[in-house]
C-alpha cells in the first residue's frame, strides 16, 4: 500500500482529471443531471417504506431515515464495486498509452461514487438535522471504510474481469442477494435473534462487514451518537487485509492484462 501512495502523488494530476470526468459523464447519463442524484435515493427509500411500512405494518419510528441511511451507504458500496468490474478493459488505451498504473484505475469509480454518496448523506443530515453534532463528522471514517472495501474486492473483479467477461453478471446476482442480507430494511439484531437461522449460519452472515457498518452509520446519522471505536478498527485491519490482497493478485496478474488487452 506503500507503493499504491506512492503512485498515486506521482500520478495524481491525472487522477483527479479522470475521476472529474468520471464524475460528469456519470451525471450527464441521466436527463435530468445532478437532481437525478437526489431524487434516486428519496425514490428507493419511498418504495421500500411503503412496502415495509404501508403493506406489512412493520418498521418503527422514522423507518424513512432508517431505509434511507441504509440505501446510500449500500449503493455506494454497489455502485463503486461494479464501476470496478469493467474499468480496466473500457480504459486500455490509457494503459498502454502512458502506462497508467492499474491499482489507481481501480480507484477512479471510488471516489467518483464517494462524492455522490456524500451528496446522500447530506440529504439524510437535512431530514434528520435536529441531531446534527460532532458525532455527526463520524459518518466520514465509515464512508471511508465502505471505499476501501469496494476498493479492495474491486481489485479482484476487475482483474476476473479481463478473462471472464460475464463477470459482471454474477457480480449483480450476489449483490442482490447481500442486499437482503444485510441489515438495510430491518435491524442487525432482527438477523441475529431470528430463531429460524441456524447458529452457524448466522455465524456465516455476520462476516459481512455491513452487519456492523450500517448499525454504526445509523447510530451517527440517525442518533448523533458514536458507534464503538473498537469494533470500527477491527474492520479497518480486517479492509486493509483484503486490499493488501487485492493489490498482490493484481500485481501478479498484471503482465497477463497487458497482454490480454
Amino acid at each position: 500500500m506503500i507503493e499504491l501512495a506512492r503512485k498515486l502523488t506521482h500520478h495524481f494530476q491525472a487522477f483527479k482529471v479522470l475521476v472529474g470526468v468520471n464524475i460528469r459523464t456519470t451525471v450527464l447519463t441521466t436527463k435530468l443531471g445532478w437532481l437525478w442524484w437526489i431524487l434516486d435515493p428519496i425514490i428507493m427509500m419511498s418504495i421500500y417504506y411503503f412496502l415495509i411500512k404501508g403493506v406489512f405494518g412493520r418498521g418503527g419510528e422514522n423507518y424513512h431515515l432508517f431505509v434511507l441511511s441504509g440505501i446510500v451507504c449500500w449503493q455506494f458500496f454497489t455502485r463503486a464495486l461494479s464501476g470496478t468490474i469493467n474499468v480496466i478493459p473500457s480504459n486500455k488505451r490509457i494503459i498502454r498509452q502512458i502506462a497508467f498504473p492499474l491499482p489507481i484505475l481501480v480507484a477512479i469509480p471510488i471516489f467518483t461514487h464517494f462524492f455522490f454518496a456524500m451528496i446522500g448523506m447530506v440529504i439524510i443530515i437535512s431530514f434528520n438535522f435536529s441531531v446534527t453534532n460532532v458525532a455527526t463528522l463520524a459518518i466520514l471514517p465509515l464512508l471511508c471504510v465502505i471505499g476501501l472495501l469496494s476498493y479492495g474486492l474491486g481489485l479482484f473483479v476487475s482483474v476476473i474481469n479481463v478473462f471472464f467477461a460475464d463477470t459482471g453478471k454474477f457480480i449483480s446476482y450476489i449483490l442482490r442477494a447481500g442486499f437482503f442480507l444485510s441489515p438495510i430494511l430491518y435491524p442487525a439484531s432482527r438477523l441475529l435473534e431470528s430463531q429460524s437461522i441456524p447458529d452457524y449460519i448466522k455465524i456465516i452472515l455476520q462476516l459481512n462487514p455491513m452487519v456492523w457498518i450500517l448499525p454504526a452509520a445509523r447510530e451517527v446519522l440517525l442518533f448523533g451518537q458514536m458507534y464503538d471505536w473498537r469494533g470500527f478498527l477491527i474492520l479497518v485491519v480486517f479492509v486493509l487485509f483484503v486490499v493488501q490482497f487485492g493489490l498482490i493478485w493484481l500485481r501478479l496478474n498484471s503482465s497477463k492484462i497487458i497482454k490480454m488487452l
